[in-house]
């Protein structure tokens, strides 16, 4: 019965060493858990338009790839400013374009009121011959109410000219 004891005893001191197993630690596997874990939030605060959280968690992730030579990482999170910086660009532009066209249709319409329609025409094509390259008008719904009162205006314009023709 002795060696049955023993035979039980090797393996209860196996079984002890099993459950009393200490994970290594494995410091890339962490570092990289943690750029994957940033690099969620900065899309997340992206999505969300909190453009300078997902600029501050890209650039944590920047500097965890340079200090662990994870290059790749570096590559993906300069794609992602680039595109940060375009929304950033696009918002801005947006907002100044709001101000720009309210004032524009200001203007507009005291000469559409003077009735120099030809003058409000060519003031609003300027004003989109100077923010053409910089972000698409038709997605801006100031500038879209803009085009289509000055459609309506140049038509009754014609239209009246027309009718004093033919008087």
């Amino acid at each position: 019965m002795k060696k049955k004891d023993k035979k039980q005893k090797v393996k209860k001191s196996k079984l002890d060493q099993e459950d009393s197993y200490i994970p290594i630690k494995n410091p890339q596997i962490e570092t990289l858990s943690k750029i994957v874990e940033l690099r969620d939030l900065a899309e997340g605060s992206l999505m969300k338009g909190v453009y300078d959280d997902a600029i501050h968690y890209s650039e944590q992730v920047i500097r965890l790839a340079i200090e662990n030579g994870m290059d790749q990482h570096i590559k993906k999170q300069e794609e992602f400013m680039k595109i940060v910086a375009e929304k950033v660009q696009k918002d801005f532009y947006v907002s100044e374009i709001n101000e720009a066209a309210s004032k524009i249709e200001m203007i507009y319409d005291i000469l559409i009121k003077a009735e120099n329609y030809n003058q409000a025409h060519e003031i609003l094509e300027a004003f989109k011959i100077h923010y053409k390259e910089k972000i698409n008008l038709d997605s801006i719904q100031i500038i879209q109410d803009l085009i289509k009162k000055d459609l309506k205006e140049r038509i009754k314009f014609k239209i009246s000219q027309q009718n004093d023709t033919e008087n």
